[in-house]
């Protein structure tokens, strides 16, 4: 295949392939930016979901996965596409108010939020050195949100809990029978995220869009449906170790378009806290690579986890 020509196998293949995916979420959400200046979130999620849900399940269908689509009924599914539903429609609602490097600055605390999380509520062993990369985490957070009275953004409080429902996503995760598809997992969430999104956009009351808008859209829709599939494909390829840190690319990528088509450059406070964040998360999964073990990692916002 060309695809196998072109990525590879082996820890080359996924990372390729995560670092692709990463790059076309954080377009995703850039061409949704886009369009939420005319267009209202729920409204812009579902006309994205609807055209990526038929994406996927041609996908699924093509390898086969549809034939276990029972699967989309195991209670771990539905928990975590309900957790994601909440969580991206909270991430996406703060993404229209606030600078995408900021946004995703604060969704790169997820690991930082994961570790505090398995300690505190699942009793798990987490020694000082991960507890002081998980302070200074967040107090990169506070940085990047700055909640003073002059600079204070409601908005950031939103993206944080945007990001406290996916590391809830990620949790129940573990919670999935080991047989279900990931494509089904994928399927089952973006389905749900279709027709709730599909629901709310029609109480608020549907707006016309533009030929402009609907084809932003669409290649929003194409973006996240390819992520999805890449990022599963570097997962059931590579050591989990290698491919993981690449999900901070993201951050890079968001602060690069956020300064090209908004001129969004972060103040002082906010990069220190930006670069804190990265250094933090990264020596979690360094600490978690040590141990044996890599947390689950948590997505790109508005994507389910493989």
């Amino acid at each position: 295949m060309l695809y196998e020509r072109i990525f590879g196998s082996g820890n080359r293949r996924g990372i390729l392939a995560m670092s692709l995916g990463i790059i076309l979420f954080v377009v995703n959400e850039a061409l949704c930016k886009l369009v939420f200046a005319t267009v209202p979130t729920s409204q812009v999620m579902a006309v994205r979901g609807g055209i990526a849900l038929l994406l996927i399940l041609a996908a699924a269908h093509a390898t086969g996965a549809t034939r276990q689509i029972a699967g989309a009924l195991d209670r771990g599914v539905l928990m975590r596409s309900l957790a994601d539903l909440f969580g991206s429609y909270l991430y996406m609602f703060a993404l229209f108010q606030m600078p995408i490097g900021n946004m995703m600055a604060i969704n790169m605390a997820s690991p930082l939020m994961m570790t505090a999380t398995v300690a505190l509520l699942l009793r798990e062993p987490v020694g000082w050195r991960r507890w002081s990369a998980v302070v200074a985490g967040f107090i990169g957070v506070l940085l990047v949100v700055q909640p003073r009275a002059e600079s204070f953004n409601a908005y950031s409080l939103v993206a944080v809990a945007a990001v406290c429902c996916l590391v809830v996503r990620d949790l129940v995760t573990r919670a999935i029978a080991p047989g279900v598809p990931s494509l089904i997992v994928i399927l089952t969430n973006v389905g749900m995220m279709a027709a709730v999104t599909s629901a709310a956009a029609t109480v608020e009351g549907w707006v016309p869009m533009g030929w402009y808008e609907l084809l932003l859209l669409g290649i929003a829709a194409v973006f996240i449906a390819a992520g999805y599939l890449l990022v599963v494909d570097a997962f059931r390829h590579a050591e989990v170790p290698v491919i993981v840190p690449l999900r901070y690319t993201g951050l890079l990528w968001a602060l690069l378009i956020g300064w090209l088509v908004w001129g969004d450059v972060p103040n002082e406070m906010a990069t220190a806290g930006i670069l804190l964040i990265v250094a933090s998360g990264l020596y979690v999964l360094h600490r978690e690579r040590v141990r044996g073990r890599v947390l689950p990692p948590a997505d790109p916002p508005g994507s389910p986890a493989p």
